[in-house]
C-alpha cells in the first residue's frame, strides 16, 4: 500500500519565488518620477456655436471658417467679428450665390448648413480671405480685409461666380471645392493667381455643375470668378470608377516650380488595400502634362534597416506638414537650414479599408529627395500609366514607352501623365513611441538648433517631441487637451518677439498653445526638468518645476539636482554585511552634460560606504552592498552624495537574527512536513535561505517572527540540525529536525459511508507516528465519492 506523503504546494512557491524576484526593481519609484500626464493647463481658447474647419492667421487676426460662420478672433483668442455663411437656401432653380428668398416656400427648396471647405489668403490683387462652401455647388466668396480694421470681413463681400453664357461647355470653373473632401492651394506666378484643387468626387454626389478630381484655375483679373486655360487643365477619374476607386486629398504644397498633393487611394483598381501617394507636377504646367504619382511609405523596423527581418508600414496619412529644419536635424540628413522637409504622421489602417487603427509612426523626407526619388525612377522606366483616369483599354496604357524630358516641365505633347510603381520608403523617426495611439495632426517648428514636432492625437492628447535622426527622444510636453481628436488643421507662428505660438483645433475649440511649452508642471523630477529643451526655460524650485518668474521666493536651479530616495530595500540587515541594498527615488547619478553617471555617487550606512554597483544602478536605483556592523542600531543616518550635495535618510537598521524554536521536532524520511521556525528578525536582509542538514528547505512564507517552509526528502531516517541563512549570516536553531520511516496506512474503517458524506473513519498502519498522531481521522466529503490514502 502506498504511504501517506504531504506534498507542497507549487503554486505557492512559484508565488513566493516571483515575489522574491520582483524586489528591488522600484518600479513604484520610476512611476512616480515619470511625467504627469494628467497635468490641466489654463490656455486660451475659443469655443464657437458649431465644429471649426479651417484657419488663417492673418496680421494677429485668427479667421476661423465654422459650419455657417466665420469668426474673427485676436490675439488672445477673443471674438471680435462674426459674419453668417449660412443656412442658405437652395433651389434647382436658382443659380449660385442668387438670393432665393422668394422660393422659400417651393417643395423643391431646402435650407442646408454652410460647412467651410476650405479658407484662404490672397494678397496679390487685395488683402482678402476666400471662403469656399459646401452650398451653392461649392462657389467660393471673396472678403475684402480692410488695412485699418482687418476684423471686417462683412463689409465688402464678393461672391465669385459668373454665370456661363448659352453655349458654353456644362463646365464650371467656377464651382471649386466637394462636401466628401477638398484641398485647395493658392499661388502666384507671373502677375497670375492659380488655384490648384484636388477633390474627392463619386457617382452618388451629383451637384448641379461638373466638379473635377484634380484641377488648375485662374482667377480672373475681374476677380468674379476663375477660368480653365485648356479643356486639359482638370482630370477626372473614370465615371465607371468613382465609387470603387475613393481619392481623399489630405494635404497640398508648393515648393521651388512644382506643386505636391499627398492622397489617400487603393493600390490599384484591382486591389482591395489603400495607400498612401504623393502627387507632382509643374505649377506652370496649365494641362497637367507633367503630372505623376508616386506611393510614399512610413515603415517601422527593429533594426532601423529597411532589409530588417520585421518590417510594418503605416500606409494611411493622417496629416501632414512642410518646414525647415533645424540645424541639428539638418546636419543629420545632409540637408541645408533652408531646404524644406515634409513631415507625415502615418497609420496603419484595418485590412482593406481606409479606416485608421490606433497604431501610428512619424516620417520625414526632404522635397529634394523627393525630387531626386522621381527623377531617379523615371530614367529607371519604373512606370505605368494611370488606368483610373485613363482605363485599361487607353492607348496610353497599351505598348507605350514611357518618357519625360530632362526638366520634367516643359513636357511634349504626346507626355501624358505617369504613376511610378516603386515606392518612396522612409523609417519612423520614434521607432515605433506611438505604436498605440492614432496621431491626427503635425506641425513642426525650430527652436535654436532643434527641430520640434507639435503632435495631436484622436483623443484630444497633444505633444511636442525634438526630431533627432541620431538620438532616441520622447515627448517633452504631453496633456490632454481636449475630448474631441486634435484636427490636421494648425497655424505655427514662430515668432522671436513672443516665442512663438501655435493654434490648435479640436472639434468647436482653438487653442492657443506657446511653442516653448505650456508649463513646466507635468516634470515630477528634477532630472527631468532640467533635461527638458532649454527653449522651455525651465528649472526647479521648492521640489517643482516652475519657470523663473513662478519661483519668487525659493532657489531657482538650472544647473543640479539631490537625490531623493523614495524607499529602502530590504529596510534591514543582519550584522555580518553582504547584504544587497536597493535604493529607489529620484535623480540618482544627474549630470546636466553627461546625463546620468554615478562615478561622483557615494553612497553611505551609518557612516560607512555602500559599495555601489553602478552597471546594475540608474536614475530611479541605486545597488550598493551593505558593510558588516558591530552592534545592532535601529534607523541609522545615511546619505547619498553626488558631489555638489547629499541627500539624508534613516530608514535601514542592523539587527541581529535569531530561532528561537522550530515546531513540528520530526517528520517522514519523504518530506512534505511544513516546518514553522520561530525567531526574531527573520524577514530581515535580501535573500532568506532554510536548510535541514544540507538539503534546502522550500519556503513557504516568512514574516519578523516565523518562517515556515516544506521539509526535503532526506534518505537515512535521523536527526538533522536546522539552519537559517539570511545573505551572508547564518543562524544554528538549538534543536533537531529528526527524520523517520515514512508512515503506511493498512486499515481504514467504515469502508462505506453516507452519499450526504460528513462520516468520520479511521485509518491504522505503520510507523503513522512519523506524522506526530497514531491515528489518522479523515471527514468523508460529500456524494459520498471514492477516494484513497
Amino acid at each position: 500500500m502506498k504511504p501517506f506523503t504531504a506534498y507542497p504546494s507549487g503554486f505557492i512557491v512559484f508565488l513566493f519565488a516571483l515575489l522574491q524576484r520582483s524586489h528591488g526593481q522600484c518600479k513604484e519609484a520610476a512611476k512616480k518620477s515619470e511625467m504627469n500626464l494628467s497635468v490641466k493647463y489654463d490656455l486660451p481658447n475659443f469655443i464657437a456655436e458649431t465644429p471649426i474647419q479651417n484657419v488663417v492667421l492673418y496680421k494677429h487676426h485668427v479667421y476661423i471658417g465654422a459650419v455657417n460662420k466665420i469668426y474673427v478672433l485676436n490675439e488672445t483668442l477673443q471674438n471680435i467679428s462674426v459674419y453668417k455663411t449660412g443656412p442658405i437656401l437652395e433651389n434647382p432653380d436658382c443659380t449660385p450665390c442668387e438670393d432665393c428668398k422668394d422660393k422659400a416656400n417651393l417643395s423643391n427648396s431646402m435650407w442646408k448648413d454652410n460647412v467651410n471647405m476650405a479658407l484662404l489668403l490672397e494678397t496679390y490683387y487685395d488683402d482678402q480671405l476666400i471662403s469656399c462652401g459646401s452650398v451653392s455647388g461649392g462657389v467660393c466668396y471673396r472678403h475684402i480685409i480692410h488695412p485699418d480694421n482687418p476684423a471686417d470681413i462683412g463689409s465688402e463681400v464678393h461672391c465669385m461666380y459668373s454665370p456661363r453664357v448659352d453655349g458654353e461647355a456644362d463646365n464650371c470653373p467656377d464651382c471649386v471645392v466637394s462636401t466628401l473632401g477638398t484641398k485647395v492651394l493658392v499661388t502666384e506666378k507671373d502677375r497670375f493667381v492659380n488655384f490648384f484643387v484636388g477633390n474627392t468626387v463619386t457617382s452618388t454626389f451629383q451637384p448641379p455643375h461638373v466638379l473635377h478630381s484634380i484641377s488648375v484655375r485662374r482667377l480672373k483679373e475681374t476677380q468674379d470668378g476663375f477660368e480653365f486655360l485648356t479643356d486639359q487643365s482638370y482630370i477626372d477619374i473614370l465615371p465607371q470608377f468613382r465609387d470603387s476607386y475613393p481619392i481623399r486629398y489630405v494635404h497640398a504644397f508648393e515648393n521651388d516650380h512644382f506643386v505636391y498633393f499627398l492622397t489617400v487611394q487603393r493600390e490599384s483598381l484591382d486591389s482591395q488595400a489603400f495607400h498612401t501617394r504623393i502627387i507632382r507636377f509643374c505649377t506652370l504646367d496649365s494641362e497637367m502634362r507633367s503630372y505623376m504619382e508616386m506611393p510614399l511609405e512610413c515603415i517601422f523596423t527593429e533594426k532601423r534597416r529597411k532589409r530588417s527581418i520585421r518590417k510594418e508600414v503605416f500606409n494611411i496619412l493622417q496629416a501632414a506638414y512642410v518646414s525647415k529644419p533645424g540645424a541639428a536635424l539638418a546636419h543629420e540628413m545632409g540637408l541645408g537650414l533652408n531646404d524644406d522637409i515634409l513631415y507625415g504622421v502615418f497609420a496603419q489602417s484595418k485590412p482593406d479599408s481606409s479606416e485608421p487603427t490606433n497604431r501610428s509612426a512619424v516620417c520625414a523626407v526632404s522635397v529634394r529627395t523627393i525630387n531626386e526619388f522621381f527623377n531617379k525612377i523615371v530614367d529607371k522606366q519604373n512606370m505605368k500609366c494611370l488606368q483610373h483616369f485613363y482605363g485599361k483599354e487607353s492607348k496610353y496604357c497599351l505598348n507605350r514607352a514611357f518618357s519625360r524630358n530632362a526638366s520634367y516641365c516643359r513636357a511634349q505633347d504626346d507626355e501624358y501623365r505617369l504613376e511610378v510603381t516603386t515606392p518612396l520608403q522612409r523609417v519612423d523617426l520614434f521607432m515605433g513611441q506611438f505604436n498605440s495611439v492614432l496621431l491626427t495632426s503635425i506641425s513642426v517648428f525650430t527652436k535654436g538648433n532643434l527641430t520640434v514636432a507639435n503632435l495631436g492625437t484622436s483623443e484630444g492628447r497633444f505633444m511636442q517631441i525634438v526630431v533627432s535622426r541620431s538620438e532616441p527622444t520622447a515627448p517633452h510636453v504631453s496633456f490632454q487637451l481636449d475630448s474631441h481628436p486634435v484636427s490636421p488643421q494648425v497655424v505655427v507662428e514662430n515668432s522671436l518677439a513672443d516665442d512663438g505660438y501655435t493654434l490648435v483645433v479640436t472639434g468647436k475649440k482653438i487653442s492657443k498653445i506657446p511653442l516653448k511649452g505650456p508649463g513646466c508642471h507635468h516634470f515630477r523630477s528634477c532630472s527631468q526638468c532640467l533635461l527638458a529643451p532649454a527653449f522651455m526655460q525651465c528649472g526647479w524650485c521648492s521640489q517643482q518645476c516652475l519657470r523663473s518668474p513662478e519661483c519668487p521666493g525659493g532657489t531657482w536651479t538650472q544647473e543640479t539636482c539631490l537625490p531623493r530616495v523614495y524607499e529602502i530595500l530590504p529596510s534591514s540587515a543582519p550584522l555580518e554585511g553582504g547584504t544587497k541594498l536597493t535604493l529607489c527615488g529620484w535623480d540618482f547619478g544627474f549630470s546636466k552634460n553627461n546625463r546620468f553617471e554615478f562615478k561622483n555617487t557615494v553612497v553611505h550606512i551609518g557612516g560607512q560606504i555602500c559599495a555601489l554597483e553602478a552597471k546594475s544602478s540608474n536614475k530611479n536605483k541605486l545597488e550598493c552592498t551593505v558593510p558588516a556592523a558591530k552592534n545592532p542600531s535601529f534607523n541609522i543616518s545615511s546619505s547619498v552624495s553626488v558631489g555638489h550635495g547629499k541627500t539624508l535618510f534613516n530608514t535601514f537598521s542592523y539587527v541581529n537574527p535569531v530561532i528561537t524554536s522550530i515546531s513540528p521536532t520530526y517528520g517522514p524520511k519523504s518530506g512534505g512536513t511544513l516546518l514553522t521556525v520561530a525567531g526574531k528578525y527573520l524577514n530581515s536582509g535580501k535573500s532568506r535561505r532554510i536548510f535541514i542538514g544540507e538539503k534546502p528547505c522550500t519556503l513557504k512564507s516568512i514574516s519578523v517572527s516565523t518562517a515556515e517552509c516544506y521539509t526535503p526528502a532526506q534518505r537515512i531516517p535521523q536527526e538533522y540540525r536546522v539552519r537559517v541563512g539570511i545573505d551572508e549570516a547564518i543562524r544554528d536553531a538549538s534543536g533537531h529536525f529528526t527524520y523517520r520511516e515514512d508512515p503506511v496506512v493498512l486499515k481504514i474503517h467504515p469502508a462505506k459511508s453516507f452519499l450526504s458524506g460528513g462520516s468520520t473513519i479511521t485509518a491504522q498502519g505503520i510507523n503513522l507516528n512519523s506524522v506526530c498522531f497514531p491515528q489518522m481521522v479523515i471527514t468523508v466529503p460529500k456524494l459520498g465519492m471514492n477516494f484513497s490514502v
